[in-house]
């Protein structure tokens, strides 16, 4: 009875660390072991990085950008944002849809990139 009372505890205890997390801007990775230790839970480092790889992916879905763009606009840092993008590229969920100057960093033949499948091209190949 007490391993499934302490079951259901985690379980509401982890409901409520992805709501705080959903609801939060982002946490640094420092941070986290310290945010799920107060929801009396282990750190959870899924629970992050899937609210920020969610983030990215909603972020690119409304506005075709760079990453350094969504690092900027979010805080999430460019080393996960890139990781996130090779995570999304290999699903076919995110294509890069053109190169130019990035709109952060001023630099020159910069990947824009998408989520929004209406905007992907059919001649697109993941590399």
């Amino acid at each position: 009875m007490s391993f499934e009372k302490g079951q259901v505890k985690n379980t509401t205890n982890k409901a409520r660390l992805i709501a705080f997390v959903e609801q939060s801007e982002y946490i640094a990775k420092s941070e986290q072991p310290i945010i799920c230790k107060r929801f009396n839970l282990p750190y959870l480092k899924g629970v992050f990085a899937n609210e920020y790889r969610k983030r990215f992916y909603n972020y690119l879905y409304y506005t075709t950008t760079t990453t350094a763009d969504v690092f900027k606009q979010t805080k999430i840092p460019e080393k996960f944002l890139c990781q996130a993008k090779a995570y999304y590229e290999k699903k076919g969920l995110l294509q890069v849809l053109f190169s130019g100057r990035c709109p952060v960093t001023k630099s020159k033949n910069v990947n824009f990139l998408s989520t929004n499948k209406k905007l992907f091209s059919d001649n697109y190949n993941i590399k």
